[in-house]
């Protein structure tokens, strides 16, 4: 049995297909799993260290406002479908699955001119542009919340699984994740991740906060992105304060494992890592997500009890030091947000995607089959 995997430009979209991989392989051992994506990219990286093989395929999203750079875009989507389309054919695959951005366009359309099935699986409240596009040729949307739903009209069936995540991330215990980053066993731990390609606004604020946390005995892991690592390493050095900064985390067991408190962003993927893990957290939603969805996604979070919400044009480094110091010295009120943040994981979300994959991917076989053996 063979099943493409296609989706990325942000780790929360690749990471969801890493994890529907595993268990894939988990049930059938012997699958062929490979992934498409972009050359050049986050998937592309992330899919070389899990060792399977990758499809690279021109594609390019939409820019926001107006940007001549769009006009393009139609012409690299159309040669990413071609791509696609002639890597595909000889080896047409049993089922193909969708986890958003827009590089999942080319090869999910090429698949299904292939009448290949095609499983979406989306990670957001309200649903990327490509999914919303595929969810007409896909035999089922698997969603994250309750209330996308609504956003896909046009699709044969909406199924609330979860979000995947990558099974790893509940291994580390707490000594062993911070001996792993070189950490002190004692003392106070704050997570700030932007997502994979950081997030500026989080970043300076954290630069302006750790001053005011040199006394206060906490250390920090923070991943930056690329634009800012030299900003935020300076800062920590200058205030005299622990911190492990790098632009990218592929350790993110180690990462979650070692902290007590994480600062982020609330894209949907990061919030169901942090679910699993069950740590509490100060969330900054990114403030032009489609239809303001991370703010959405936060004050469900929020509302839960598993998190406090600072808007992103409220964030300074002087109220992120507030809520940092006034949560790491009321240890009940974090503890009671860690457990309502385990009561919002969705563990077996891989698994279940997984199990309807291959459900799937029999039927596209034995219809490819029969196919083959009518033309004969």
């Amino acid at each position: 049995m063979r099943i493409m995997i296609a989706g990325g430009g942000t780790g929360g979209h690749i990471f969801p297909g890493v994890a529907i991989a595993r268990a894939i392989e988990h049930r059938m051992p012997d699958v062929e799993i490979f992934f498409a994506g972009r050359r050049g990219s986050i998937e592309e990286r992330v899919v070389a260290k899990s060792g399977r093989p990758f499809l690279a395929v021109p594609s390019m999203g939409l820019r926001r406002g107006f940007d001549l750079r769009n006009a393009v875009m139609p012409f690299v989507v159309g040669a990413g479908y071609l791509k696609a389309l002639a890597a595909l054919a000889p080896r047409r695959p049993d089922a193909a699955v969708g986890t958003g951005g827009f590089i999942s366009l080319p090869p999910i359309l090429a698949a299904r001119t292939l009448r290949v099935p095609v499983v979406l699986q989306e990670q957001n409240s309200y649903p990327g542009l490509a999914t919303r596009i595929l969810s007409r040729l896909a035999s089922a949307v698997h969603v994250s919340f309750e209330e996308t739903r609504g956003h896909l009209p046009h699709a044969r069936a909406v199924l609330v699984s979860g979000n995947p995540v990558r099974g790893e991330l509940g291994l580390a215990s707490p000594e062993t994740a911070r001996r792993a980053l070189g950490l002190p066993a004692d003392g106070d731990v704050v997570l700030v991740i932007g997502g994979s390609r950081g997030a500026r606004r989080i970043n300076e604020a954290v630069a302006a906060a750790l001053p005011r946390l040199a006394d206060a005995a906490v250390s920090f892991v923070v991943q930056t992105g690329e634009a800012d690592v030299e900003r935020v390493r300076e800062a920590a050095e200058a205030a005299g304060v622990r911190a492990v900064v790098a632009p990218f985390f592929d350790d993110m067991a180690s990462a979650y494992g070692a902290c007590d408190l994480v600062v982020s962003r609330a894209g949907a993927t990061a919030l169901a890592e942090m679910a699993v893990v069950g740590r509490p957290s100060i969330l900054v939603p990114y403030p032009f997500a489609t239809e303001g969805h991370q703010m959405k996604n936060a004050r469900a979070v929020e509302r839960a009890g598993a998190a406090l919400v600072v808007p992103d044009d409220e964030l300074d480094g002087d109220l992120l030091a507030e809520r940092i110091r006034a949560l790491l010295t009321n240890r009940d009120e974090l503890a009671a947000m860690a457990d309502a943040a385990k009561t919002l994981a969705r563990p077996d979300a891989a698994d279940r995607v997984a199990r309807a994959v291959l459900a799937l991917a029999g039927s596209g076989a034995r219809e490819a089959r029969r196919r083959e053996g009518a033309s004969q």
